[in-house]
């Protein structure tokens, strides 16, 4: 879903479906449809979508471009994000529709109320759900605004970089969990030379039913065992795992989780046109979850020339990312290019993946290549 982003990791190889945010992203969408004959006011909407125990804001900002066609924006104060082009403004009769084509999301609505309510549907991938729209009539803050704790959970630690937020049972351990991440924070965010304007907020939920409804899943697998978006982490408690994890797993998964957000952090576009590899890749590797059977396998893999391509791994989808050994695979890559060329070059990567040429001085080819060779000496 496009408000949160999911990473789910199962048992030791962590296999994991994510599910990208790209509404996190500013992005550059042309090609609005002309519709002249109608016009709407006001111009700006805002509706609530009830997303398990999260209930963001849309604000819809439409208006007319140079050309004198229809065009639009939407944003998500809770996220701080604004300004995402809407690739289709179109208004017919009493009905509209709104479409962000690189994030497969829609809104369709029918106007009421003397055209002062839009009832309608918000779609994206896996989910739709009722969302009415009403005008916006009051200033919003972008940078600062304060978001609310919609969930059950109260505040029960806090630390110089996280509030966590759990019920009384969990609260054994949430030190365990704050030291893990406040050592990592610091680490990674030195590692990407970024920093946090605000503390991150961490929810966990006393068990895997919980926190599926919290996180509009209920019906998914017990291995969804964690969630990540800008300046949130939500997650099963360590205490309460469930069927496919451990406390050490998920140790491990809430770190992997942190890398995400650092990642959403720094890259102002979040997750639009980067390639899953390097975004699970780099995450895998700062969560040093890469272990020798994995090395094995990969190993094993280089062998018998079934290693999977960098363009096969952009192209798989995330059953098949964890089926063909993704994540370890990715690993190496990134601990390919960090002890080939740092730290400091792997950023701008990520930033700017399609730059490889003017970052690494090669082609992505040659650059795979490299790796390849680079395993089979090792």
């Amino acid at each position: 879903m496009l408000i949160s982003t999911f990473v789910l990791q199962k048992t030791e190889t962590y296999m994991k479906f994510q599910l990208l945010i790209l509404l996190l992203s500013t992005i550059a969408i042309t090609g609005y449809s002309q519709q002249k004959n109608k016009s709407i006011t006001p111009s700006s909407w805002i509706g609530k979508i009830k997303m398990g125990d999260a209930n963001p804001e849309l604000v819809f900002n439409i208006f007319r471009d140079s050309l004198g066609q229809l065009a639009g924006h939407v944003g998500i104060p809770s996220k701080g994000i604004q300004g995402i082009p809407l690739s289709k403004v179109y208004i017919n009769q009493d009905s509209i529709f709104l479409e962000i084509s690189a994030a497969q999301a829609s809104f369709k609505g029918i106007f009421e109320n003397n055209r002062n309510t839009i009832n309608g549907m918000w779609t994206e991938p896996q989910n739709t759900t009722a969302l009415i729209l009403e005008p916006l009539t009051k200033e919003i803050d972008y940078d600062n605004f304060k978001k609310e704790n919609t969930s059950s959970l109260n505040l029960a630690l806090t630390n110089p970089h996280f509030n966590f937020y759990s019920e009384e049972e969990d609260k054994n351990v949430l030190e365990d969990l704050s030291k893990t991440l406040e050592s990592n924070y610091l680490r990674i965010t030195k590692d990407m030379q970024t920093s946090f304007i605000s503390k991150i907020d961490v929810f966990i939920y006393p068990d895997l039913k919980t926190f599926h409804i919290a996180i509009n899943f209920p019906n998914t697998p017990d291995w969804v065992v964690g969630a990540a978006s800008k300046n949130e982490l939500k997650m099963v408690s360590p205490l309460n795992p469930g069927s496919e994890h451990s406390y050490e797993s998920l140790m491990k998964a809430i770190v992997h989780e942190l890398a995400h957000t650092i990642v959403l952090n720094f890259r102002k576009q979040g997750l639009v046109g980067l390639p899953n590899w390097l975004n699970e890749g780099y995450a895998y590797y700062e969560a040093k979850q890469i272990n020798e059977a994995q090395r094995e396998l990969v190993h094993k893999q280089l062998l018998q020339n079934r290693i999977p391509s960098w363009d096969e791994l952009e192209k798989a989808n995330t059953v098949q990312f964890g089926d063909i050994n993704g994540y370890p695979t990715s690993a190496t890559i990134i601990e390919y290019l960090v002890e080939s060329y740092g730290l400091a070059k792997l950023k701008q990567f990520i930033m700017e993946p399609e730059s490889v040429e003017k970052i690494y001085y090669t082609s992505k080819e040659d650059l795979e290549d490299l790796w390849l060779n680079d395993l089979k000496r090792n």
